[in-house]
């Protein structure tokens, strides 16, 4: 679904930079936010088609944004995968049971990542967990 909105929410420069320019050159249009109060307003008014969460902010962290995206109930289907360092056991399943739909630990792989998120996107992934 090429031409689809996807928010970014990181705080981190280099990062940012690398999951924008691999989303741009797959054509999707990429806004940016780096604080989680910054990423709410953006959902609400830009309405994405998916969510990329960094889960380890300062101030406002990814869980915290996520829980409170999940009490709008026009939000319910909006595909929001948490992209993070975490990746000790039990942290895919916290950051599912915030309200995560799916899990890419860092550093990513830029294939799969885009597999994720095309997936999604193309409307082949229905609820969350995959076992990649």
């Amino acid at each position: 679904m090429s031409g689809a909105m996807i928010l970014v929410v990181e705080d981190n420069p280099d990062n940012m930079y690398v999951l924008d320019h691999l989303l741009t050159r797959k054509g999707y249009v990429v806004r940016q936010a780096v604080r989680g109060e910054e990423a709410l307003a953006l959902v609400r008014q830009e309405h994405p088609a998916l969510v990329l969460m960094d889960m380890q902010m300062p101030g406002m962290d990814g869980y915290a944004v996520v829980r409170e995206l999940r009490q709008i109930p026009e939000l319910a289907g909006l595909p929001i995968i948490a992209v993070t360092a975490n990746s000790m056991p039990g942290d895919r399943e916290q950051t599912l049971a915030a309200g995560c739909t799916d899990y890419v630990a860092k550093p990513i792989s830029p294939r799969e990542l885009l597999q994720l998120v095309e997936d999604y996107l193309g409307g082949e992934r229905h609820g969350h967990d995959s076992d990649r």
